[in-house]
């Protein structure tokens, strides 16, 4: 108990931080909205509107949008020297990674959610099975902040983090983005198995790597 009442302690300063510093999702959201916009002209609109590239470019924008995110908000932690302090209370690093993961969740579905919305109106997308979308879009949302705040912390000290967090995170957020495009383009285009199915393995794939990112980051910390 007296471990969730710590990652609540977190969540909530996190939040509190959001609302009175708002350019981590401010810059999240305006990055996902431009891709959006920009998706929707370059590649034009009979290729955007298809079943499978959107949901792909859509994905792919969010987890970018994660990364700044994530980054914005450890950069929080360095400039006000809160860091150290909240690492050094019992069970602090663990409550620093739950906390970290559930308030970037809590972000990151209001990013989703201009971005998807943005998405179905500019590129007149069909919907089939909105509620199978609604999942798979939860679930892909809840698999990405355990990734990124791992490879965050582990580039945390270095100077360059701002370009290794990108090349750190990418490759092992492949499975999960695949998982969440092909599961929005299953919903989008009718089919309900498929969605389900590929909504499982990202529930898979967020209790996975939020227990490796329990085992990670207390020892990357020190």
């Amino acid at each position: 108990m007296m471990e969730l009442d710590r990652i609540g302690l977190v969540v909530g300063r996190e939040l509190r931080a959001e609302r009175r510093q708002p350019d981590g999702i401010v810059a999240a959201v305006t990055f996902i909205t431009v891709l959006v916009l920009l998706e929707s002209l370059i590649v034009g609109p009979a290729v955007a509107r298809d079943a499978d590239v959107a949901p792909a470019l859509f994905w792919l924008a969010l987890a970018f949008a994660t990364i700044l995110a994530t980054m914005r908000s450890f950069d929080r932690e360095l400039e006000d020297d809160a860091l150290e302090g909240l690492v050094a209370l019992p069970g602090g690093r663990d409550a620093l990674f739950g906390g970290k993961v559930v308030a970037l969740s809590i972000v990151l579905a209001l990013v989703a959610a201009v971005g998807g919305i943005l998405s179905l109106v500019l590129l007149d997308l069909p919907l089939a099975l909105p509620f199978h979308l609604v999942l798979v879009v939860v679930l892909g949302v809840i698999a990405l902040p355990p990734v990124v705040v791992v490879n965050v912390v582990l580039a945390l000290r270095l100077r360059a983090r701002a370009a290794l967090v990108p090349i750190l995170a990418l490759p092992v957020l492949v499975p999960q983005l695949v998982a969440a495009s092909r599961g929005a383009s299953a919903a989008i285009s009718g089919d309900a198995v498929g969605a389900l199915s590929w909504a499982g393995l990202l529930f898979a794939f967020a209790v996975v790597y939020s227990v490796l990112g329990l085992t990670i980051v207390p020892a990357a910390i020190d």
